[in-house]
């Protein structure tokens, strides 16, 4: 099948199968990297729970930090995990 190019001129099939190809290279690399984005976000999470588990016998200058990086953290990697999902479903429908 020949394309019509803007000038009037056809256009070969390798130029449509090239262009078939690198959407589904695109296509590809964007699920891989939402993959990568969820998988970082859920470490985030982990670390923000690691952070809020302190023991009774903390000293209580470490345990402000603690807290506060761990919220941080939790707050952090709940936005980057949940990122590549809410914005599938409200606007990058691939």
């Amino acid at each position: 099948m020949q394309l019509m190019g803007l000038a009037g001129n056809t256009m070969p099939q390798d130029f449509e199968d090239s262009a078939q190809a690198h959407a589904h290279h695109v296509v590809r690399s964007r699920r891989a990297r939402r993959r990568w984005q969820q998988f970082a976000g859920i470490l985030m999470l982990l670390a923000g729970y690691v952070c809020l588990a302190v023991t009774a016998d903390t000293p209580s200058e470490w345990l402000l930090l603690r807290v506060v990086c761990g919220f941080g953290l939790l707050f952090a990697g709940f936005a980057v995990a949940i990122g590549p999902t809410v914005s599938s479903i409200f606007g990058d429908h691939d």
